[in-house]
């Protein structure tokens, strides 16, 4: 008698675990179609993928990979535990391939940014903490950013001076007002700042710069 009950109560528990496990998914699975992160998965406690960025998340039974390499790769995908960052190596080897083309067609890089007045939002994702990306809206604070990106360029010898893994800090998108973004990342390489901008090469910016960001984001 004791051994059915035993039985039956695991039999519920797993049943109420599958039942949450297919919601999960279902919920997840729509967010990740729209591009947008997973609500019901945890992130990989071995940390951020030292691609620029990339995060893997577990859910019930499933996984999601949040794609964020430095030759541009932006997507994010959604499968089962099975799932495997190199399942998607084709797919980054074209973005890495336009990326290198891209590098070697000029000497020299201006950063490629919408116009000011377009800018509807700038989203700012803190990479090495647990769920801390941040939206401005308001235009003084947009201005404020937008400042540190305007104007920069720099030249291939530098682009190629910097680690194919760095210490990434930030993860910036600015959308315009047809919704359409343009990304760019904030990294430290012996104390030096960074901001890359895929296809536009590598920028480096004044302590005072990335300070002005960490205060924005704070």
């Amino acid at each position: 008698m004791f051994m059915k009950k035993f039985l039956k109560v695991i039999g519920i528990i797993l049943g109420i675990i599958v039942v949450l496990g297919v919601v999960f998914f279902t919920v997840d699975y729509n967010r990740v179609q729209k591009q947008e992160k997973p609500i019901f998965c945890i992130k990989n406690p071995a940390g951020i993928i030292s691609d620029g960025g990339t995060i893997e998340y577990f859910g019930i039974g499933y996984k999601v990979i949040d794609f964020h390499t430095l030759a541009g790769y932006d997507d994010i995908k959604i499968g089962s535990w099975f799932m495997d960052y190199n399942d998607f190596e084709d797919e980054m080897k074209e973005y890495e391939k336009e990326f290198e083309e891209e590098l070697n067609k000029n000497k020299e890089y201006a950063i490629n940014l919408f116009e000011l007045e377009e800018i509807s939002s700038i989203t700012i994702d803190t990479l090495a903490q647990y769920d801390n990306e941040k939206e401005f809206k308001d235009e003084e604070t947009i201005e404020e950013i937008y400042e540190v990106f305007a104007d920069k360029k720099t030249s291939i010898e530098s682009v190629n001076d910097i680690p194919v893994n760095p210490d990434i800090l930030y993860f910036v998108k600015l959308k315009n007002n047809s919704g359409n973004y343009k990304s760019a990342y904030i990294y430290k390489k012996d104390n030096q700042y960074y901001i890359e901008q895929p296809y536009n090469g590598i920028y480096q910016v004044t302590e005072d710069e990335y300070t002005k960001i960490e205060k924005i984001i704070k």
